[in-house]
């Protein structure tokens, strides 16, 4: 079936005014206490004035004990419920959808941030179990509440849920171990709790990526088993691809996704209309985008007003901008020093992202800017 990038989509219960995704990216705006800010609701709201059909906010952690960074915001029994409903309300009013994106990070949570250590799927008693199960039902019912459309479940990139799939991190020899159904049953679940809490009419979705499992292809068969309402399908390997511009997981994912009819949205590699129109033409009834929008937010609008490509150079480096997610090339304020430099600080705790090509991003972004002269010294 041939689909049109800027056409309405069923998702589910939900009706998309296109077919555009924003992929669930840290946005980093928290407050050190893991609250949701103001800044947060203007982050979404500038997606979706931008053109967006359907928003995934960045991972929100189940747990506050257990965060990924202290940037992380947090959705439980502590969450600003009135924030919560003000970032619903102003998405709405630009006609597009909002999908909370609730994680645990699991091995991935800081003990330096959360002073305990991260939890692997053999630290968990079966009290552990229930308690994890209720805190993805809770954080979907307070979404729900709150005037969200649906909330994604995060199993990829080894967070807690994805590590229950991997056999690297899941050596439990109960029920939660072994065999792929096993390894499922958690995620099960969470996801029967949360369809159970929230109704039909209230999206499910979920993340995978490409490297969690052994067999893709009977993970995705066990997401429809559950009744997901779609499966956002990411990879693993994005920051070896410095400079690609096109989509790389999508034949190994479609192939996956074959003979299946839940949903999927392929994210990874997509910075232009036209590959976002190879997307669809494959067969995905939805595409999705982040580092695009992390340069303008408005990419979507500018699609189809006639941008054919975004300005991205895929170099990654918005991934080493800590606070207050955004292009680390474009969008330095001109009357920033680091404007002039085309740079932007590097956290020693991002090693797996590089510094982007600085002359290629200087002729790219920047026109020529006169030295700054030296005060001479009388």
């Amino acid at each position: 079936m041939a689909y049109s990038l800027f056409e309405t989509a069923e998702l589910g219960p939900l009706i998309s005014k296109n077919r555009t995704v924003r992929s669930a990216t840290n946005e980093h705006l928290s407050d050190p206490s893991g609250q949701i800010t103001p800044a947060w609701v203007d982050s979404l709201e500038a997606l979706a004035r931008g053109g967006v059909g359907i928003i995934i906010t960045g991972h929100l952690s189940v747990d506050r004990d257990q965060r990924a960074d202290e940037g992380q915001a947090v959705l439980d029994q502590e969450t600003d419920p009135a924030l919560l409903s003000l970032a619903a309300q102003r998405v709405h009013q630009h006609g597009a959808l909002l999908i909370a994106q609730i994680s645990h990070s699991g091995g991935k949570a800081r003990p330096g941030v959360n002073g305990r250590p991260p939890l692997s799927p053999g630290d968990l008693t079966p009290q552990l179990l229930d308690r994890l199960v209720e805190q993805f039902r809770h954080a979907a019912r307070t979404a729900q509440m709150a005037g969200f459309d649906g909330v994604q479940v995060h199993c990829a990139h080894n967070y807690l849920l994805s590590s229950f799939l991997n056999l690297r991190w899941n050596h439990r020899e109960d029920a939660y171990g072994g065999s792929l159904e096993n390894r499922f049953r958690l995620i099960r679940r969470v996801l029967l709790a949360i369809r159970d809490a929230c109704g039909p009419r209230f999206a499910l979705l979920v993340k995978v990526d490409n490297d969690s499992c052994d067999d893709l292809p009977a993970l995705l068969r066990l997401f429809q088993s559950a009744g997901v309402d779609g499966i956002e399908l990411s990879g693993l390997d994005m920051a070896r691809r410095d400079g690609q511009k096109t989509p790389f997981f999508l034949d190994r994912l479609l192939a996956a996704w074959e003979g299946l009819t839940v949903p999927i949205f392929p994210v990874g590699g997509v910075f232009s209309r036209a590959a976002a129109e190879k997307v669809l033409a494959a067969g995905a009834p939805f595409v999705s985008l982040s580092r695009a929008l992390i340069c303008q937010p408005d990419f979507v609008e500018r699609m189809e007003k006639g941008q054919t490509e975004s300005p991205c150079l895929a170099c990654n480096h918005c991934y080493n901008v800590y606070r207050q997610r955004r292009c680390a090339v474009c969008s330095i304020p001109k009357s920033s020093p680091s404007w002039r430099r085309c740079s932007a600080p590097t956290p020693p705790d991002f090693p797996r992202a590089r510094s982007p090509d600085r002359e290629r991003a200087r002729s790219h972004f920047c026109p020529p800017v006169p030295a700054l002269k030296k005060k001479q010294k009388k």
